[in-house]
């Protein structure tokens, strides 16, 4: 290091120091220090203008970027990615994007010690800066080139940092936003296998604008599935981030564009621009009360919605709205009606007006924070924002989130019941989802070719969850009490209202998007594997069905511990009675002889003399009969002889 070795964080430069058209702006290195924290070492371009490369001094609206550089925890790992945003310091209402790369290695492998390396390891990060969201792209170049830099040994050479600067402003360019390499690492298909039914209510939270937070540690996993979350959105990562990291100042004229957007007098335009529709609406489709017994196949065919589809089809005067068809021909023109893929397709989604504005206006986007963030997210102007950390303390904190995602744990957790409702899946949302999950899932694919054919390939899934983002666009413009409104949950909708991207988009819809008819992508007739769709969800994504599967499993468990102990004691029972009736016929096999058979003076002799002296009351009858037969015999004789 040189004489410029102090740290002089709140610098205040009026210029940025780089080329506000090249791809990257600077190559930073930063570095642990045992008495200083984290802090610049070494940046090229200086990051002062006018300033030295090895200075640690930093502009003041970058104060945060040492931790950011270098996240919170990271002494627990080797090695670790982080994506994060920063104000761009030519215009703050523009971001600029950054992708650092950490590693910790023993003290003993470095061949040239400075005075700052005190301890066993050594932590550092070699971040870029750039002005394009090519994420995955510039890490996988950064990889390399950190793990070169460090075997190097010598952290004083920086001809590599430079070099890196220079390589990728020339490999680097605009036209990479509009091609696959603007997802490098962001995989959609590993997004939906991970989380299955939570990445859908996950998308509807973005639209939202509540207070998300990711909580997981390291951070490569965390930025990475908040980025893979947003690359669902068409257009929003190539052109959607602009804002992301811009905070409202709190004395903001109230007449601005940023505030205009929440004017009161949007209630009216939203009326008039909901009565849009370049075809009839889903009311002129229901005949007059005189007819309603011939709509039993449509009332089957949209059975979630039957009881308010029929009630909202009466107008105030009892006559047919305008549709005096036949029942047959409604229901073809029912199908007719439906939301088509192709279609949808087939259009540019700058004709649909996306990427859609959601992160402005005090809406933030953060794919890591560290926790010197904890007190600028309390701010007033901020009211929502998807940030991803690793500290406990973003957690503990009141009022810091809405929402909280353990992607450890595979929770969601929900405070706010109103909320909880607004994001709850209907039927139509779990056959989409489910759909989507069993194509990715689906067993035999070829794992060389995983994600890269069409079907069930990153690409089409995000063009599954286009066509759903249309779909609930164009429903969006339908009057409130439609039942086309349950079908992607009318209290999602409700809560759409309230935001401020979508009071200012509804303004003005997209004419292309007009065009296409209202309803869901998967709507349709219930049916048994519904049922099974919904419980299924139930059990495993609610915390009410996941006490109700723990109370199964624990009882599972209790039943059986208790048949082991039953099987155990009804086993020693079995084996005691045995036991005694074997010493039981051990007994009877021993038992006394008859009497002749014992021999004279044994103890069997001397008890049968009991038994014989008990017989004798029985003889006395025989005896007396004798001694009276013979009186009389006596008696007839003496006659004889008288």
């Amino acid at each position: 290091m040189n004489e410029n070795d102090s740290p002089r964080e709140g610098v205040s430069p009026s210029l940025s120091n780089y080329d506000t058209s090249s791809p990257v702006l600077h190559v930073v290195v930063v570095g642990f220090h045992h008495k200083k924290g984290c802090q610049v070492e070494y940046a090229h371009p200086p990051l002062i203008p006018g300033g030295q490369s090895f200075s640690n001094e930093i502009p003041s609206q970058w104060r945060n970027l040492p931790s950011l550089a270098l996240p919170d925890g990271s002494h627990n790992f080797t090695q670790d990615t982080v994506f994060f945003h920063l104000p761009a310091l030519h215009n703050p209402r523009q971001t600029v994007f950054g992708i650092s790369c950490y590693r910790q290695i023993d003290a003993d492998k470095v061949k040239i010690k400075t005075d700052d390396i005190t301890r066993g390891t050594v932590q550092k990060s070699v971040c870029v800066l750039s002005r394009l969201p090519l994420y995955g792209q510039i890490q996988v170049k950064m990889s390399l080139i950190t793990q070169a830099y460090f075997e190097e040994g010598d952290f004083s050479k920086t001809e590599l940092i430079k070099e890196t600067y220079e390589n990728l402003n020339e490999c680097l360019s605009d036209d990479m936003l509009h091609t696959q390499q603007l997802y490098v690492g962001l995989s959609a298909r590993e997004f939906v296998s991970r989380y299955k039914q939570k990445c859908l209510q996950l998308f509807k939270l973005v639209l939202l604008e509540r207070k998300l937070l990711f909580f997981k540690s390291p951070v490569s996993e965390l930025s990475g599935d908040i980025l893979t979350l947003l690359s669902l959105f068409p257009g929003l990562l190539e052109e959607g981030l602009a804002e992301s990291s811009c905070i409202v100042p709190e004395d903001t004229p109230e007449h601005t564009p940023e505030h205009s957007i929440v004017d009161p007098a949007l209630e009216a335009d939203n009326e008039s621009v909901k009565s849009i529709s370049p075809s009839p609406s889903v009311n002129s489709f229901i005949p007059h009360s005189d007819s309603l017994q011939s709509l039993s196949s449509r009332v089957k065919d949209r059975l979630s919605g039957a009881l308010g589809y029929i009630s909202s089809g009466k107008t105030p005067s009892g006559e047919n709205p305008g549709f005096p068809e036949p029942a047959e021909e409604v229901k073809e023109e029912t199908v007719q009606e439906l939301p088509n893929f192709t279609q949808t397709a087939s259009i540019p989604i700058h004709e649909l007006d996306l990427p859609l504005k959601i992160f402005t206006a005090g809406n933030l986007c953060h794919p890591y924070l560290s926790l010197p963030y904890l007190d600028v997210l309390m701010q007033p102007s901020i009211h929502g924002y998807i940030i991803g950390a690793t500290n406990a303390l973003f957690k503990a904190k009141s009022g810091i989130s809405d929402v909280i995602l353990e992607i450890d744990e595979d929770r969601l957790e929900v405070n706010n019941p109103e909320l909880r409702r607004a994001i709850s899946l209907t039927t139509e949302d779990l056959r989409f989802i489910d759909n989507v999950i069993r194509v990715v899932s689906e067993e035999g694919r070829d794992q060389f070719m995983e994600g890269v054919g069409w079907e069930g390939g990153d690409e089409w899934v995000r063009a599954q969850f286009r066509f759903y983002l249309i779909c609930l666009l164009r429903t969006s413009l339908e009057s409130r009490d439609k039942p086309v409104m349950h079908h992607f949950n009318s209290q999602f909708y409700s809560a759409l209202d309230s935001t401020l991207w979508y009071r200012s988009w509804v303004r003005n819809p997209p004419e292309k998007l007009v065009n296409i008819p209202p309803g869901h992508p998967c709507s349709g007739q219930l049916s048994v594997s519904d049922v099974k769709l919904r419980l299924s969800h139930t059990m495993h994504n609610t915390e009410g069905g996941k006490r109700v599967s723990a109370a199964v499993a624990s009882t599972g468990r209790a039943v059986a511990d208790t048949g082991k102990v039953m099987a155990g004691g009804i086993g020693a029972a079995k084996g005691a009675l045995s036991a005694w009736w074997g010493g039981l016929r051990q007994d009877k096999s021993k038992s006394p002889s008859p009497p002749d058979a014992s021999p004279a003076g044994s103890p069997s002799s001397e008890n049968q003399v009991p038994s014989e002296t008990n017989q004798e009351p029985s003889d006395k009858p025989e005896r007396r009969e004798e001694a009276s037969n013979s009186r009389n015999k006596d008696q007839e004789s003496v006659k004889h002889s008288n």
